[in-house]
């Protein structure tokens, strides 16, 4: 087990660096793009993943698919975490 470093574990301190690092690269690289350049970046890494998808589970298909409702109050996360607090 890991010994805490000032209320965090090494594993923590350590994740928590590298993606500042990440970050910090990211920062550096956009801003020496041009508008049009950071624009397009943007672009092509808005979605990462497909919002609809399908997965197979032990045999059975779920078909996922999202919608978003411009004028909800609700984030996403608030949203997801009321659902699955649902009996």
């Amino acid at each position: 087990m890991s010994e805490p470093i000032g209320g965090t574990e090494k594993e923590e301190f350590s994740e928590e660096t590298a993606i500042r690092q990440m970050i910090d690269g990211i920062t550096d690289c956009l801003s020496s793009m041009t508008k049009e350049e950071r624009l397009a970046w943007f672009r092509k890494s808005q979605y990462p993943h497909p919002l609809n998808f399908q997965k197979e589970i032990g045999g059975t298909i779920y078909t996922v698919n999202t919608h978003f409702n411009a004028e909800s109050k609700e984030s996403i996360k608030e949203k997801a975490e009321r659902i699955l607090q649902k009996p």
